[in-house]
């Protein structure tokens, strides 16, 4: 689906959700879109990348953004197209949010009139407020991280916890992935329009690349602490597991005893105690419930069952 969106004295903006066959054609026939353009901008696995072909008056910009749909990846590609002064955003469902925060996007609350505001205006201040997004999902990592930090006190939901960690492990490093993406998609930009951007435009970029920077900055600070806690995680789960099979170790010794003793007299060996007697058989497991405790007592003195 095509819509226009926002029309000024300069600009049109075309937002353009779940292309379909016929949006394709309109968009070649009447706006003027190359077949390969296309094909890279409505990609839903492109990587991050900027072209700027200053003769054709165009530019492709494939920016990465925090997906409505977390699940299974936390961030997806959208495509941006600059055509002859004009600008069309490319999204699917988890990425169609981005048309509202392209609207009313500013950078510190500002943004131009309609009258004087210009296309690298409007998409720069669009882009910011999807930028600030990647702030607010490391937050929120942290915080997940933070309450699973609390819970390991309790040892029955260790599996649970490393299992929660190795999830926020794998979305921070779709987050620094793409944030690392995102930054050098906005120093070619910068590159490519020096010429041709004012000082103002500039310096409203240069705002959007301190906010990626400082993502990053979070985004590795968030990812030490995540992997130094799941370290912290593993080590109680192998002092856990050591634990128990040292254990396992003492008991299978203490079990032994009875077989020990009752294969000496099942042999029936001459001269053994009590092998003629009578109660001989209540002797034999006498004899064994005290070695086994004794055993059991020498292992705790020597601290074999602690943890």
């Amino acid at each position: 689906m095509i819509e226009m969106l926002k029309q000024t004295p300069k600009f049109c903006w075309y937002h353009v959700t779940n292309m379909s066959a016929e949006d394709r054609d309109e968009l070649l026939s009447k706006h003027g879109l190359t077949e390969q353009m296309l094909g890279y901008a409505n990609d839903r696995n492109e990587s991050v990348r900027m072209e700027f072909d200053s003769d054709a008056d165009e530019a492709l910009i494939i920016l990465d953004v925090i997906s409505a749909e977390p699940e299974p990846v936390l961030t997806r590609p959208v495509g941006i197209v600059l055509v002859k002064g004009n600008l069309y955003t490319f999204a699917h469902r988890p990425t169609d949010y981005i048309k509202k925060e392209i609207l009313t996007g500013s950078i510190n609350g500002k943004r131009p009139e309609d009258e004087q505001l210009s296309v690298f205006e409007f998409l720069i201040t669009g882009i910011y407020p999807l930028m600030t997004m990647y702030g607010e999902e490391i937050t929120e990592i942290n915080r997940q991280r933070r309450a699973i930090q609390a819970q390991f006190g309790n040892r029955k939901q260790l599996t649970k916890q490393t299992n929660d960690l190795l999830h926020l492990q794998i979305q921070m490093i779709y987050l620094q992935n793409s944030l690392a993406n995102n930054l050098i998609m906005l120093n070619q930009i910068r590159r490519s329009y020096k010429t041709n951007a004012t000082e103002d435009d500039l310096d409203l970029l240069d705002a959007v690349r301190v906010e990626v920077e400082q993502a990053r900055d979070m985004a590795g600070l968030a990812m030490e602490v995540i992997n130094a806690v799941t370290k912290a995680t593993g080590t109680l789960g192998n002092r856990d597991l050591n634990w128990t099979m040292k254990v396992l170790t003492v008991y299978s010794i203490v079990f032994t005893i009875p077989t020990v003793v009752s294969g000496f007299y099942g042999e029936n060996v001459d001269y053994l105690p009590f092998a003629s007697h009578s109660s001989g058989w209540w002797v034999t497991i006498v004899i064994m419930i005290v070695l086994m405790v004794a055993a059991t007592y020498a292992f705790h003195r020597y601290g074999f069952l602690k943890k």
